[in-house]
């Protein structure tokens, strides 16, 4: 990356993130000369050197603390101050104090590698360096460099200490490590290229470190002098050739490390003190002009060898510009005016230094003074588009580097029984409730350190489980720790993976591959790099085809693991994200929010389920209100509700379509034709294509249960309280029909007349009999055919008939008291009492479901049949079932589906915005589902607005279904999404 294409990159990326921008970022000013001029002949030759200084200080001081460094700021006037540990706030308070008492403006510096985060709490943390190094898209590392100059000039800080080039090609480095991009030295020159043009184009100096290169060292700088060994042929292919490469596309500044390099420099001294290293080497032979800044000089990589005064004098001689964190600046500053005096140091030498700083000083805007101003400040410190950025680094990040018979995206959920073991964390993590939401699973947690029983513990609750996916968090990154991963964690693992198909997701250093032992027994391994929350959600959806793994290792793992391993995995399922992540504004969303709470305080429903998915995301997933009025249990996302006539679409009309798909079932076959007993009746020459466009002239709805009363009470005999071989199918609570009802309820059916005219009437009684069709076809219960050939295979945990067998009641939402038919209210049993007659299960109701399991359904009709890597249905058949089948009739209907009218209106059943293309369905009980293949948006809402009593009309009274669809298109076309 040098030369035209950089600088095309570099621009490309500066417009496109000025609209991301929430305010303009100042950017570096041209030199004022007169300036510079004038304070130089106002400084003393201690003041003068004081401005080659920056010194640590940290926000959170105590008043007397803080009051004697400004004391010290205001008499020394150093260049400039490094914050460290503090918050936002506090810094910014002490910045405009410090800058408000000192003669000459300060640079503020900080190292934030990382962002603001890495020395401050409040503010954004984005990956390490390694995470980074896993990236294909160098762009991104761009953006998040230029997400930190705006942070940094937010907070007032001009100057950061990064990036770090150091390519980390040892992996016992102690201090390098997730800091460095990686061990390639063209991917690290590319990655710290483009960080550096990320803060460098939005105002903010950057500062390549540690030169001559500290990654291949097995000592911290913080602690000792680390050996460089290498000979000079090897430094300059290898250490230098980052550096060489932000030298050439114009780094602001280098920071010289405490590194002994014999090749460099045969005195046993810091690189920081070299004049053969920083001048002969940087400053001559690889013509760098911008700033030399030297490490920290209160580490014990220098202090162990040299005494404060006499290292600012030598990093001084060295051929730095500033001189970074002295011990004690009255000594240093003292110790350089000696130094002067005796003509060890010259006078051209300091007012060239000094000049150079001033000079710094001027460009970064700082001859006009300014403070910073803190309203809003974290706020601002925090935006969205950060966390955006966040989620889409680490999900491009995670790597997959091993995946046998491609295990991952997991399909044939059916067949498996998984369990989520999580190591070093007691709690449920943020991995284990994602895959939930993908699949069924046990959550076992096992913190560290465990002994011999905690394993043995751990593998007996693995039970009868055939996939274990394995989660380690760990919790640090260093070699001497293993890593964070203790080997009592792999003797776990081998254990695991000699009974069940195991997925590894190592949640830390790529290094630790090279520890696990049992490689071959392993299926699947992931390196997420990270144990932050977003990782680990990231992480679950790679699993399960939520996102694809798309990352690299940047470093050697193992031998089994080079450089480069990544296995990219497709993304076959729905992935969660932020609305922001699809450009909408969660701002924008709280008319969502809004209409929705008016439903529920103006009594249309107690409480409900939103959701809004496009082109395979969810972006929009919300519970409102409580399970019922004045009930204190809130609605969340694993809620279940009663879909009613959504049954028609989600069982029956997927079932025909599925039939259709092989061959068993023809669209214009009479339907006597499946069922023998309609013959001689006027059912047998009906169309199936007729019955699911509600175009075969059925009257709407026979209320069943009225025949089974007599003085409102039900007749002895027909019912009774137990469950028997003679009662079997259950209606209510305590309530069981006799067998041969069943029978009885299809014979009415079969000898209710039909309309005079085959017009457009909506009515349920065709798809009891397509159920029936279904059942002779395949010769399955039609609850157990569409379980086993849609809603298992697909995942979807909460859909089904009869959901008092699966769940318990309290995630049921209640629909009517029913005082006509049941006497009771109806919670876990299907509201309407035709499906209740039949045991629950019927072609029109008795279906039940949250609002996920139903926008995986539409997602894979949009996905033209296929969802998680299967394929449910042809397309052509989808095309078919969804297009308007009789518009010269003025029937608007798909087969199954419902479609927009010809002349939509607001005020109609039908979203007015949505696409001719669309189609979906609603339901009785206060259920929609609405899909629009022209741009991919999937709505699903449900309530059960029939609570406590079905006539309760003011959900269509206030239009809320239709509304909310309408605000979201208008919230998409605002935001420009097609």
């Amino acid at each position: 990356m040098k030369g035209f294409p950089v600088l095309l990159l570099t621009v490309l990326l500066t417009l496109f993130l000025a609209g991301k921008m929430k305010a303009a970022i100042p950017q570096t000013a041209s030199v004022d000369s007169a300036w510079v001029d004038s304070v130089m002949n106002s400084l003393t030759l201690e003041q003068k050197i004081a401005q080659l200084m920056i010194i640590r200080v940290a926000s959170n001081l105590d008043s007397v603390t803080e009051d004697t460094l400004v004391s010290q700021v205001k008499s020394w006037n150093p260049g400039g101050i490094c914050f460290f540990k503090g918050t936002p706030l506090l810094q910014v308070a002490l910045t405009n104090r410090l800058q408000q008492v000192v003669q000459t403006p300060l640079i503020i510096s900080i190292d934030a590698e990382w962002g603001l985060g890495m020395r401050l709490d409040s503010t954004v943390s984005f990956p390490r360096q390694m995470t980074l190094g896993a990236l294909e898209d160098d762009s991104l590392v761009y953006e998040m460099a230029s997400a930190i100059a705006w942070d940094c000039k937010r907070i007032g800080v001009n100057l950061n200490f990064a990036p770090v080039v150091d390519i980390n090609n040892n992996p016992a480095n102690p201090v390098i490590g997730s800091r460095s991009y990686g061990e390639d030295k063209k991917a690290v020159a590319r990655k710290g290229i483009a960080y550096m043009h990320g803060l460098q184009d939005h105002g903010v100096f950057a500062t390549a470190k540690h030169f001559p290169g500290h990654g291949d060292t097995d000592t911290d700088s913080h602690l000792a002098l680390p050996v460089v060994p290498f000979p000079e042929t090897r430094l300059d292919s290898v250490e230098l050739f980052p550096f060489k490469a932000l030298i050439r596309e114009g780094i602001d500044g280098v920071m010289t490390g405490h590194l002994f390099v014999p090749a460099l420099d045969s005195l046993r001294i810091p690189a920081t003190l070299s004049p053969e290293i920083v001048t002969r080497l940087l400053r001559g032979k690889l013509l760098f002009k911008g700033f030399t800044v030297t490490d920290a000089l209160d580490m014990k990589g220098v202090t162990s060898s040299f005494k404060p005064g006499e290292i600012e004098v030598k990093a001084l001689l060295a051929g730095n510009d500033i001189l970074l964190l002295p011990q004690n600046i009255g000594v240093a500053v003292k110790a350089i005016c000696l130094a002067v005096d005796s003509g060890i140091i010259s006078v051209d030498l300091l007012n060239e230094k000094c000049r150079k700083i001033l000079t710094m000083k001027s460009t970064l805007g700082l001859a006009v003074h300014h403070q910073v101003n803190p309203d809003s400040l974290v706020y601002e410190l925090n935006p969205i588009s950060s966390e955006v950025l966040k989620r889409k680094l680490f999900k491009n990040a995670i790597t997959v580097v091993k995946n046998e018979n491609n295990l991952i995206p997991l399909n044939f959920l059916e067949y498996k029984k998984i369990v989520v073991l999580s190591i070093g964390d007691t709690n449920h993590t943020p991995f284990q409730e994602m895959i939930a939401r993908y699949a069924a699973l046990k959550k076992i947690n096992l913190s560290l350190p465990f002994d011999s029983s905690g394993m043995a513990c751990a593998i007996h609750e693995t039970g009868d489980a055939n996939l274990v996916i394995i989660a380690v968090h760990t919790t640090t990154n260093l070699a001497t720790k293993r890593f964070g991963i203790p080997t009592q964690v792999y003797a776990l693992i081998d254990s695991l993976a000699s009974r069940r198909k195991i997925i590894l997701d190592i949640f830390g250093s790529p290094y630790a591959l090279s520890q696990v032992p049992v490689v071959s027994k392993i299926e699947t391994i992931l390196i997420s790099y990270q144990n932050e929350p977003i990782v680990q959600e990231a992480s679950a959806e790679i699993i399960f085809g939520g996102i694809a793994a798309n990352g690299h290792l940047p470093v050697t793992g193992s031998a089994i693991f080079p450089l480069n391993t990544g296995i990219r995995t497709p993304a076959d399922r729905f992935e969660y994200i932020l609305s922001e992540e699809a450009g909408i504004s969660s701002e924008a969303l709280k008319e969502i929010d809004s209409i929705a709470l008016e439903g529920i305080q103006k009594q249309a429903y107690p409480g409900c389920q939103v959701l809004f998915a496009k082109n395979g995301k969810i972006f929009y997933e919300k519970s409102f209100g409580s399970v019922g009025y004045n009930d204190p249990n809130p609605v969340t996302r694993e809620s279940i509700y009663d879909l009613a006539s959504l049954t028609k679409v989600i069982a029956t009309t997927l079932a025909v379509m599925r039939l259709y798909d092989e061959g068993k079932i023809q669209l214009d076959e009479n339907l006597g034709s499946y069922l023998p007993e309609l013959t001689g009746s006027n059912k047998e020459n009906l169309t199936i294509r007729e019955v699911m466009t509600h175009q075969a002239g059925l009257q709407p709805w026979i209320p069943f249960f009225e025949k089974t009363m007599k003085d409102r009470r039900l007749i002895p005999g027909i019912y009774d309280s137990l469950a028997s071989a003679e009662f079997p199918f259950q209606v209510a609570e305590n309530l069981f029909m006799r067998k041969d009802y069943r029978d009885t309820v299809f014979s009415w059916i079969i000898a209710s007349p039909l309309r005079p005219v085959k017009d457009y009437k909506y009515s349920d009684l065709g798809f009891y009999l397509l159920a029936r069709i279904v059942e002779r076809v395949t010769h399955q219960d039609f609850s157990r055919y569409t379980d086993s050939v849609f809603y298992q295979p697909l995942g979807l945990q909460t859909m089904g008939f009869h959901p008092l067998n699966r769940f318990p009641a309290s995630r049921i939402m209640p629909t009517e008291n029913d005082l006509l038919f049941r006497n009771q209210l109806l919670r876990g049993y299907v509201h309407d009492p035709g499906a209740a007659m039949l045991g629950g299960v019927a072609g029109h109701a008795g279906l039940f479901s949250n609002s996920t399991d139903l926008a995986i359904i539409l997602r894979m009709l949009l996905n033209g049949g296929e969802y998680g890597g299967r394929q449910y249905l042809i397309p052509s058949t989808i095309r078919e079932f969804t297009r308007v089948q009789f518009p010269e009739n003025h029937n608007r209907r798909g087969i199954g589906f419902d479609k927009p009218p010809d002349d939509p209106s607001p005020d109609g059943p039908v979203c007015p915005e949505a696409s001719p293309s669309s189609f979906g369905h609603s339901g009785f009980t206060g259920t929609y589902i609405w899909a629009d293949p022209e741009n991919g948006l999937i709505y699903v809402f449900l309530s059960n607005r029939v609570f406590p009593d079905a006539s309760n009309q003011k959900l269509a009274e206030l239009n809320i279904r239709t509304r909310i669809h309408t605000a979201m298109y208008r919230i998409l076309k605002q935001a420009r999404i097609d």
